[in-house]
């Protein structure tokens, strides 16, 4: 498996990092949905700072495992 060095679109080239952090929202934003609907954001005590560290997370885990950069 080639591991991508640079995304192009049109002319314009990105680097792949862009992608993972792209993707790291989206699942940060699905995994946030999750835990209020099963109600445990409640548990919580800083939100907003709770959201960064899964974000931070899952780049990790994207990085690591799916798309390296």
């Amino acid at each position: 498996m080639e591991v991508p060095h640079e995304l192009s679109w049109g002319d314009v080239y990105y680097s792949p990092f862009l992608l993972v952090i792209i993707l790291s929202v989206i699942a940060t934003w699905i995994t946030v949905v999750i835990l209020n609907k099963t109600r445990l954001s409640r548990l919580i005590a800083y939100p907003s700072m709770t959201f960064i560290a899964i974000t931070v997370l899952y780049t990790v885990a994207i990085d690591a495992y799916f798309i390296q950069f």
